[in-house]
Protein backbone atom coordinates (compact mmCIF):
# COMPACT_ATOMS: atom_id res chain seq x y z
CA UNK A 1 0.00 0.00 0.00
CA UNK A 2 1.19 3.31 -1.18
CA UNK A 3 1.51 6.35 0.88
CA UNK A 4 -0.14 9.41 -0.05
CA UNK A 5 1.81 12.56 0.79
CA UNK A 6 0.20 16.35 0.57
CA UNK A 7 2.74 18.58 -0.90
CA UNK A 8 2.30 22.50 0.71
CA UNK A 9 1.06 24.06 -1.97
CA UNK A 10 -1.64 21.24 -2.61
CA UNK A 11 -2.52 21.56 1.18
CA UNK A 12 -2.77 25.03 1.35
CA UNK A 13 -5.26 25.21 -1.71
CA UNK A 14 -7.55 22.77 -0.11
CA UNK A 15 -7.88 24.55 3.04
CA UNK A 16 -8.85 27.40 0.43
CA UNK A 17 -11.35 25.75 -1.22
CA UNK A 18 -12.84 24.60 1.68
CA UNK A 19 -13.31 27.55 3.14
CA UNK A 20 -14.68 29.43 0.42
CA UNK A 21 -17.25 26.27 -0.08
CA UNK A 22 -18.20 26.57 3.65
CA UNK A 23 -18.59 30.30 3.50
CA UNK A 24 -20.77 29.73 -0.18
CA UNK A 25 -22.21 26.76 -0.17
CA UNK A 26 -22.40 25.17 3.61
CA UNK A 27 -21.10 22.54 5.80
CA UNK A 28 -22.56 19.78 3.40
CA UNK A 29 -20.35 21.11 0.46
CA UNK A 30 -17.20 20.91 3.12
CA UNK A 31 -18.16 17.21 3.47
CA UNK A 32 -18.67 15.99 0.36
CA UNK A 33 -15.37 17.16 -0.17
CA UNK A 34 -13.74 15.12 2.64
CA UNK A 35 -15.97 12.82 1.32
CA UNK A 36 -14.43 12.42 -2.42
CA UNK A 37 -10.68 13.03 -0.76
CA UNK A 38 -10.83 10.50 1.47
CA UNK A 39 -12.02 8.25 -1.16
CA UNK A 40 -9.53 9.05 -3.78
CA UNK A 41 -6.85 9.26 -1.16
CA UNK A 42 -7.89 5.40 -0.66
CA UNK A 43 -8.02 4.37 -4.23
CA UNK A 44 -4.29 6.10 -4.69
CA UNK A 45 -2.89 4.29 -1.83
CA UNK A 46 -4.11 0.70 -3.33
CA UNK A 47 -3.41 1.59 -6.59
CA UNK A 48 -1.63 4.37 -7.15
CA UNK A 49 -1.64 4.73 -10.90
CA UNK A 50 -4.75 3.92 -11.13
CA UNK A 51 -5.95 7.12 -12.44
CA UNK A 52 -5.74 9.14 -16.01
CA UNK A 53 -2.30 10.99 -16.59
CA UNK A 54 -3.02 14.19 -16.94
CA UNK A 55 -2.01 15.36 -21.01
CA UNK A 56 -1.78 18.90 -20.48
CA UNK A 57 1.67 17.40 -18.01
CA UNK A 58 2.58 15.05 -19.97
CA UNK A 59 6.05 17.17 -21.03
CA UNK A 60 6.84 16.35 -18.28
CA UNK A 61 9.57 14.29 -16.68
CA UNK A 62 7.29 12.64 -14.56
CA UNK A 63 3.31 10.84 -15.12
CA UNK A 64 0.97 13.24 -13.11
CA UNK A 65 -2.68 12.62 -12.64
CA UNK A 66 -5.42 13.80 -12.33
CA UNK A 67 -8.54 12.41 -9.76
CA UNK A 68 -11.27 14.33 -10.16
CA UNK A 69 -13.00 16.16 -7.14
CA UNK A 70 -16.68 17.72 -6.99
CA UNK A 71 -16.69 17.97 -11.04
CA UNK A 72 -14.57 20.84 -11.25
CA UNK A 73 -11.33 20.39 -9.43
CA UNK A 74 -8.52 17.73 -10.14
CA UNK A 75 -6.28 16.39 -7.52
CA UNK A 76 -2.77 16.48 -9.43
CA UNK A 77 -0.30 13.63 -8.48
CA UNK A 78 2.18 11.46 -9.56
CA UNK A 79 3.75 8.43 -8.14
CA UNK A 80 7.26 7.63 -6.63
CA UNK A 81 7.58 4.09 -7.57
CA UNK A 82 11.15 3.82 -5.33
CA UNK A 83 9.83 5.16 -2.18
CA UNK A 84 6.01 3.66 -2.88
CA UNK A 85 4.47 7.25 -2.23
CA UNK A 86 1.82 9.38 -4.11
CA UNK A 87 2.45 12.70 -3.76
CA UNK A 88 -0.30 15.15 -4.45
CA UNK A 89 1.24 18.39 -5.61
CA UNK A 90 -1.81 20.86 -6.66
CA UNK A 91 -5.35 21.04 -6.87
CA UNK A 92 -6.29 22.71 -10.14
CA UNK A 93 -9.79 24.75 -10.63
CA UNK A 94 -10.82 22.76 -14.38
CA UNK A 95 -12.58 26.19 -15.55
CA UNK A 96 -8.91 27.71 -15.68
CA UNK A 97 -7.74 27.91 -18.90
CA UNK A 98 -5.78 24.56 -19.54
CA UNK A 99 -2.49 26.85 -20.58
CA UNK A 100 -1.92 27.95 -17.06
CA UNK A 101 -2.04 24.28 -15.60
CA UNK A 102 0.92 23.42 -18.72
CA UNK A 103 2.57 26.35 -17.45
CA UNK A 104 2.52 25.67 -13.97
CA UNK A 105 5.43 25.10 -11.47
CA UNK A 106 4.91 22.01 -9.83
CA UNK A 107 6.71 20.29 -7.18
Amino acid sequence: MAKVVWREKASLLLEAHLDYALTEFGQKAVSNWYRDIQRIETRMAMHPESFTPEPLLAHRGKVYRGAIIMKNFKLIHYYDKDCDTVYIDYIWDMRMIPAKLRKMKLE
